[in-house]
């Protein structure tokens, strides 16, 4: 008898909505175990270490990854507060399980850091921080992201490869939180927005780019995902600001950009708040031009940028896989100029559509929009990377979620894309020729178009309906 008592007492509280004290102890108790797990993983380059205790550099790594898990557990027990016990202890599971899988791919040293990272911040290490900020190490990368480097290079006794992964998953959360979000502007209820968090963070080319790679594609991503949240919110200056500081991480925000204009034309925003954008990029600037970089220098980083690498594509999955195998500088040569053109025409394409249709635009067609830009720009483009379409990647789920059982290509043509072209950018043999991942591209920027198209007219009709109910 007393053992139902108790049975019927556990699933009654299971069953029951935690109140805000009761998601304290719970998240508190998360992080406590989760803690354990991470102190006591698999840490092998740790083990390179040997000068130093390892004991010590274990519950290190145990605080960084158990601050990264606080955050993003924090985040789910806020959105999900009215969900019951047994929910938010599902959540605290599968979080700590994505994460100690991300954990797990610590080790793996990508050509990229070995070749750059790894050398920028042993030279960061020798210097001080006025030294290390007005040098010109890594001149190719926007300050920013070298200011974190230099962070890093602080850190003594500790595998930098191991911070610069988990700065990556750190902006996991953020761009998760922000698709969570985002998603929630159309789907009733905690559920939905949750799954499209968690589904976001295991996402193989977000686990990829970060976790195994070491890539920072996430940190402008995540900024600007937030920004198109706040604008779609109508709050306008903290868009523009957010814009900017993406802008001040990586020259493919400008991918993001053109949804500033249906975002405007919605009056989402406001036109004097745009200077807010150069502001910002400045504001992030200040560190480097206090070091002693020429102004000439940020202002132009990304053309330098935009100068080197001229190929026709680096493993990109675009319209130019499709050309003869033949030298990539050459072919960019021939017909480098055609490819911008085009890139730019899919750009004016996309803003003439949506001025035609100013008057249909809804949070969905916004949405499409800006994800038509992400997937179909790179599409056309010359001397774009397998990573440049991150951000279609992942607005892709928000936008599947607004009409799954139509757009659940969406998702799947992108994501099979760019793993396909990742494989082609990491050690090994890729797993298909890469004009297989630019039919996939090209499919799912096709399907985008016509959904885009298709919630146009969508939202003229509910606006038809609701002026003859009126």
């Amino acid at each position: 008898m007393k053992q139902n008592v108790v049975s019927d007492a556990l699933r009654a509280g299971l069953k029951r909505t935690p109140g805000r004290a009761a998601r304290l102890a719970l998240w508190v108790l998360a992080c406590a175990v989760f803690f354990v797990f991470a102190r006591c993983a698999r840490y092998a380059k740790i083990d390179e270490f040997s000068g130093y205790q390892t004991a010590e550099m274990q519950r290190l790594s145990g605080v960084i990854f158990t601050a990264i898990f606080a955050a993003a557990y924090a985040v789910q027990l806020r959105a999900g507060r009215r969900l019951p016990l047994s929910m938010h202890v599902l959540l605290a599971v599968i979080t700590g399980a994505v994460l100690l899988a991300k954990i797990s791919l610590l080790d793996y040293v990508s050509d990229d850091y070995d070749i750059f990272l790894s050398n920028w911040i042993y030279e960061y290490s020798q210097m001080g921080w006025k030294e290390g900020l007005g040098t010109y190490i890594g001149s190719d990368y926007a300050p920013p992201y070298l200011y974190l480097m230099q962070i890093i290079s602080r850190v003594e006794h500790y595998p930098p490869q191991y911070l610069v992964k988990a700065i990556s998953i750190a902006f996991d959360v953020l761009m998760a939180w922000a698709l969570m979000r985002l998603s929630a502007l159309r789907i009733k209820g905690d559920g939905a927005p949750l799954l499209i968090f968690h589904i976001a963070s295991m996402l193989p080319t977000v686990v990829f780019n970060g976790a195994y790679w070491g890539q920072c594609d996430v940190i402008y991503t995540a900024f600007c995902l937030t920004a198109l949240y706040m604008g779609l919110t109508k709050r306008s200056a903290r868009c523009m600001l957010f814009f900017g500081v993406a802008l001040s991480f990586k020259l493919q925000t400008v991918f993001f950009l053109p949804v500033l204009l249906p975002l405007w034309l919605r009056k989402d925003i406001k036109l004097r708040h745009l200077p807010i954008i150069p502001a910002a990029y400045m504001a992030m600037m200040i560190p480097a031009l206090w070091g002693g970089k020429s102004l000439r220098h940020v202002l132009t980083v990304y053309l330098q940028q935009a100068d080197a690498y001229n190929f026709i594509t680096m493993n990109a999955p675009n319209l130019y896989q499709f050309l003869p195998d033949l030298d990539s500088e050459l072919l960019y040569t021939m017909f480098g100029g055609m490819a911008m053109a085009l890139g730019f025409a899919c750009v004016l394409g996309m803003c003439a559509l949506v001025c035609l249709r100013r008057d249909r635009l809804g949070v969905d067609a916004t949405v499409l929009a800006c994800l038509l830009m992400l997937a179909g720009v790179p599409f056309f483009l010359p001397k774009m990377h397998e990573r440049y379409t991150f951000g279609a990647d992942v607005l892709s789920l928000v936008a599947a979620a607004y009409a799954p059982g139509r757009r659940i290509l969406l998702p799947l043509c992108f994501g099979f894309a760019s793993y396909a072209a990742y494989t082609a950018g990491l050690p090994g043999d890729r797993i298909m020729d890469l004009k297989w991942a630019a039919m996939f591209q090209a499919v799912g920027v096709a399907l985008t178009a016509a959904e885009l198209w298709r919630a146009l007219g969508a939202q003229r009709r509910e606006a038809v309906l609701s002026e003859v109910k009126a």
